[in-house]
């Protein structure tokens, strides 16, 4: 309250001055909540299965050098001795020195193993996350290089600048317990989804084909001069008899002498020639 003169008593003063330093630090928390990122509980993270390895996550950090690195997902290498997310396109030859390398900062090791395989590690010290050797990987082998954002150094910004220039939407939110993709982890969740009767997106596969059951043939076939004449089946009538399990004995014939024995050469040598030939 002000007196005649107009001047604040000192209660009146402090307690607008507590007022007034009470909304400096209400403000400047809420203003480190926004920056820091309004949800703890959810971290930025990169599809490695939308990133196109533009090169934007090298430079649109807010840190320097950037937060997102290459990951080498080791489970699904191929070991290549030729590898193209080492090696540069165009090249004077195949050592490891510098001008055949592809990445710019020396950032990827190769370390021989056995013929003909190589590892291949990379040192994040070098890393400037440009992206290049993932590229490299992408179009001649199997994806085993990724961008990835690295946790222990990302702030978590509530607006990611990288997100913002990301032309493939490849920045996406996942849960802070569990924030990095990798491609190896997704191949073995559809495996596993696969063997229990789930296809990769959860639904149920479709039976496979099997072939319908074979007929089983009649238990008769054709004579052949059925076959020949395109007749069905026509049993035979059975007698009485046959069906009993007897049959009568069969009837004697009466014996009949074989015919001669001819000297059939002889005899059509003397019709030719019309002579005796004794």
């Amino acid at each position: 309250m002000a007196d005649e003169d107009g001047r604040m008593d000192r209660r009146t003063f402090l307690l607008q001055s507590a007022r007034a330093l009470g909304a400096i630090v209400g403000g400047g928390a809420l203003g480190a909540a926004i920056a820091g990122g309004s949800d703890d509980s959810l971290v930025w993270q990169i599809d490695p299965d939308k990133c196109i390895a533009c090169g934007n996550c090298a430079t649109a950090c807010v840190l320097t050098p950037s937060a997102v690195k290459v990951v080498h997902d080791v489970d699904i290498c191929g070991f290549c001795d030729l590898c193209f997310g080492f090696f540069a396109e165009q090249r004077p030859g195949d050592t490891e020195a510098a001008e055949n390398q592809r990445c710019p900062t020396g950032a990827i090791i190769r370390n021989f193993v056995e013929e003909p395989y190589y590892e291949y590690m990379i040192d994040e010290t070098k890393c400037i996350g440009c992206a290049t050797c993932v590229e490299g990987c992408s179009q001649y082998g199997n994806g085993a290089l990724i961008m990835q954002v690295r946790h222990d150094r990302c702030v978590n910004c509530n607006e990611c600048a990288i997100a913002a220039q990301c032309p493939a939407d490849a920045f996406v939110r996942v849960p802070a317990d569990d924030p990095y993709l990798l491609r190896s982890k997704k191949l073995e969740e559809e495996a596993a989804e696969e063997q229990a009767g789930a296809g990769p997106l959860g639904r149920e596969t479709e039976p496979s084909y099997q072939p319908p059951p074979q007929q089983q043939p009649p238990p008769w076939q054709p004579t052949r001069e059925q076959s020949a004449a395109g007749q069905g089946f026509q049993p035979e009538p059975v007698s009485d008899q046959a069906a009993q399990g007897t049959q009568p004995a069969p009837e004697p014939q009466p014996h009949q002498p074989p015919p001669a024995a001819g000297n059939g050469e002889a005899d059509s040598l003397q019709d030719l020639i019309g002579g005796d030939l004794r």
